[in-house]
């Protein structure tokens, strides 16, 4: 540490000028003191007392002055390297040396410290990503090894300093079950890596799922590309089969050949899900001849299995409340895919028509359901009514047509084809009525799943007889015979009968809905104003969408469905278990039972307890704790009346020593790919000090200044007490005082 700079400040001198003024004025009375003094005692004596006395003023002067000794110096903070060294239990086994490989490693992180010397300061990690101060208090216990966390972790806690690069010092046998190393390689430093012989005599042969990358969310039916890595340890040629499945339901397989000795390769196997739901899907592979390990031959991976979202076009003549809060619904619905129009241009000229690709063939068969709004029938041109009819004879497509002064006046859908298709006789002389009114559902309404909330027909009654009134309805003649009137107007008839207010009927293959009121936005709008959730309306919208589109609330969803919170767990962590009842419509789980097992190496089923959740009457969990390491089987059972209703399995793996130590293995080619791909370079741990020569010197040079307050220390105070006290004795023995 070299001074760089180095000076004596007086930091209470604000005016220097003015404190020599108050010296030299304190000098001139000490002198005029001590002279009147001197000519009543001996002269030596008065010079004595004068400097006694000066010296006291001038120790007090100094301390009022504050002087300050400050010297500015450069800190050299040296280049860090952070040493990651496995303490795993599979680190505990013996080289082909006959040494274990833990002591081969702790000797060379001493051999890299040595040939590192003092420009490169080391800095230890544990598997677990935790400094160490002293790398002879680590031993090789840690159950599970978990490589990218270690240096992630190594290089988050060194993010402020110099960091020169990472050694890894490890076996390389990662059993977190999904090892992908290669997210590494946006390290802001190259990883080297440290590793041991592959040791051909280690056992026979084994296979092994390294790694499985696939996407966490998909759709049902659709394809997804799932990347299996495996790798061989030891054994002639062999071939294999690898499968992705759920529980014992197989869903793709793909056998390959691998050549002999060590060897990875990556499978791409495309899954195709059935149903809809969370899942865990296990990716394993098995040998034609026999294997001295079976524990690592499989991992899982989640996957979230989501419905193919129901295509909705809503065309809308007019900018209204109507068409504000129903799009808003059906955007936020992650079930529907919706694409809106709002004609813009003013009505009376020639290009507010609709083009012919609005509504054309080509158009329509992307949709599921079409919604058209308040508008003129002139709107929509003679091919497209014609191309919509078409599309409406085709299996699970729908129309819906809201009510609107337009759509149901004298220039709206009456004197169109489209009035054949729909379930009301619109009236010859269109007619409004604006008075607030409650919806009443019919007998067939009460039974439809459009209107149904809780599934008890009285309560959804009774909530419906409470839902916020509606500002009127488009009157029409009646319903056709065969179609199904859903609500009516309970103060208001036409032709004998309660208006119409909503209906429904099969056209074709399709089906077809009217509804008159064109308000249902209050049923949102009201609520949210008293601080209440718009669930009425959420649900009203969600399930009109899937009648129409022949979905039904959960058609595509399994009755039963098992998950876990995690897909791997330490031996002794709590296992939360997930088991949810999804019925139809139309079904009762109710009074059905749940009954869960899980199953472990050993074979053995456990019973598991679950208990219902306040939130969702269908949701149940529970807990199981994990003794052993290993793959785990969780079996859940739907049953009612005594019988099988369904079944639904799941797995998740317990981290332990026991898969530790099941491998006697090394695996040098994870530790060559992690090196490769962050640009370090890997080497044999007794080369470990050849890693110094690519360690590049990063010291860092930070100015620290160094302050004395000298006026701080008592010397001064002592010292101005000394010379005064002295100073007074003297006189009052000369009795000058």
């Amino acid at each position: 540490m070299n001074p760089l700079f180095a000076s004596l400040r007086f930091e209470g001198v604000a005016h220097p000028w003015l404190w020599l003024l108050l010296l030299a004025a304190g000098a001139a009375f000490v002198a005029w003191t001590y002279h009147e003094i001197a000519q009543r005692a001996d002269r030596r004596l008065s010079l004595g007392l004068m400097a006694l006395r000066a010296a006291g003023l001038l120790a007090l002067v100094l301390a009022l002055a504050k002087p300050t000794w400050t010297r500015e110096s450069d800190l050299v903070d040296p280049g860090r390297l952070a040493v990651v060294l496995d303490n795993s239990a599979s680190m505990s086994l013996a080289d082909p040396s006959g040494k274990p490989r833990f002591a081969l490693a702790q000797e060379a992180v001493e051999r890299l410290r040595t040939a590192l010397g003092s420009n490169t300061a080391i800095d230890l990690f544990d598997v677990a990503g935790e400094p160490v101060a002293d790398v002879r208090t680590l031993k090789p216990t840690i159950e599970r090894t978990d490589l990218a966390r270690a240096v992630s972790e190594a290089v988050t806690r060194l993010r402020s300093r110099p960091l020169a690069g990472v050694v890894l010092i490890s076996d390389g046998m990662d059993n977190t079950g999904s090892p992908d190393l290669r997210e590494l390689a946006d390290a802001p430093v190259p990883v080297h890596t440290v590793g041991f012989r592959a040791d051909p005599d280690a056992g026979t042969l084994d296979l092994a799922v390294r790694n499985v990358r696939a996407p966490v969310r998909t759709m049902v039916h659709n394809q997804v590309k799932v990347d299996v890595t495996l790798s061989k340890t030891g054994g002639p040629a062999t071939e294999a089969e690898v499968v992705l499945k759920r529980g014992h339901d197989a869903f793709a397989n793909q056998k390959v050949t691998l050549p002999a000795g060590n060897v990875e390769q990556t499978v791409s196997l495309n899954l195709t899900p059935s149903q809809a739901g969370a899942f865990v899907f296990t990716a394993s592979v098995a040998g034609a001849t026999g294997e001295r390990l079976l524990a690592n031959n499989a991992a899982h991976f989640p996957l979230r299995v989501d419905t193919e979202p129901i295509r909705v076009l809503y065309l809308e003549g007019f900018l209204r409340y109507e068409y504000k809060f129903l799009k808003n619904r059906l955007e936020d619905d992650p079930d529907v895919s919706l694409v809106s129009v709002v004609r813009r241009a003013n009505p009376e000229r020639p290009e507010a028509k609709s083009d012919d690709g609005l509504l054309g063939p080509d158009r329509l068969k992307n949709f599921d359901v079409v919604i058209l709004g308040d508008m003129e029938a002139s709107y929509i041109s003679a091919p497209e009514y014609q191309a919509l009819l078409e599309w409406l004879d085709e299996k699970d497509h729908a129309l819906l047509v809201l009510g609107g002064y337009r759509s149901f006046g004298p220039e709206g859908f009456r004197t169109t084809p489209l009035a054949e298709a729909l379930p009301v006789v619109f009236a010859e002389t269109s007619s409004q009525s604006e008075e607030p009114f409650t919806l009443q559902l019919t007998e067939e309404g009460r039974r439809h799943p459009v209107f149904e909330i809780t599934g008890d027909r009285a309560q959804d009654a009774s909530a419906w007889a409470a839902a916020p009134p509606l500002l009127g309805t488009c009157l029409v003649q009646g319903a056709k015979p065969g179609a199904e009137v859903l609500a009516v107007h309970p103060d208001l008839q036409v032709a004998g009968k309660p208006a119409v207010v909503a209906a429904v009927q099969r056209f074709g293959a399709g089906h077809t809905m009217v509804l008159a009121a064109d308000t249902t936005w209050r049923w949102s709008r009201l609520a949210r104003v008293l601080g209440r959730a718009d669930t009425l309306y959420a649900r009203f919208w969600s399930q009109t969408l899937r009648w129409l589109s022949g979905r039904g609330t959960d058609d595509q969803r399994p009755p039963l469905v098992v998950s876990t919170d995690r897909p791997d767990y330490d031996v002794g962590k709590p296992v939360n278990i997930q088991v949810s009842r999804q019925p139809k419509p139309g079904e009762d789980f109710a009074a059905s039972e749940i009954g869960l097992e899980v199953t472990g190496p050993s074979g053995r089923p456990v019973a598991v307890s679950l208990r219902a959740t306040s939130a969702d009457p269908n949701l149940f969990k529970g807990s199981y704790y994990a003794s052993a390491g290993g793959r785990y089987e969780v079996a859940a059972a739907l049953s009612g009346g005594g019988k099988p209703i369904a079944n639904q399995t799941t797995e998740f793996l317990v981290h332990g020593a026991d898969l530790e130590l099941a491998d006697p293995g090394t695996n040098p080619g994870v530790l060559r790919a992690l090196a490769a791909a962050t640009g370090g370079v890997y080497v044999e741990v007794d080369d470990a000090a050849k890693l110094a020569a690519r360690v590049p010197p990063k010291e860092r040079r930070v100015a620290r200044v160094q302050r004395t307050e000298l006026w701080h220390s008592p010397g001064l105070f002592l010292g101005f007490l000394g010379f005064v006290t002295a100073e007074w004795f003297l006189r009052r023995r000369n009795h000058l005082v």
